[in-house]
């Protein structure tokens, strides 16, 4: 299901390279399939280093999720031998 804003921006040229940017740290963070908190954090601070988490945020994040890993779940470095 595709959902669309309305009254939606189109995205600024500073948006799309911050997005693009959350998108590589994302695809190097899952290299070895995992996240560590360090990972998580440099991630959160992305997000965050505006005040504010946008939709589109969120959108990268989960698809470039799904790109790299396709159905499978991330694990986390801090759960291992749970």
């Amino acid at each position: 299901m595709k959902f669309t804003r309305l009254n939606a921006q189109p995205l600024s040229e500073e948006e799309k390279a911050h997005l693009a940017k959350l998108k590589s740290t994302v695809e190097k963070a899952l290299e070895n399939g995992e996240f560590s908190t360090a990972q998580i954090s440099q991630i959160k601070a992305l997000v965050w280093e505006d005040g504010k988490v946008t939709a589109d945020e969120l959108r990268t994040i989960r698809e470039t999720i799904k790109e790299v890993m396709g159905d499978a779940q991330p694990g986390l470095e801090w759960m291992r031998g749970y």
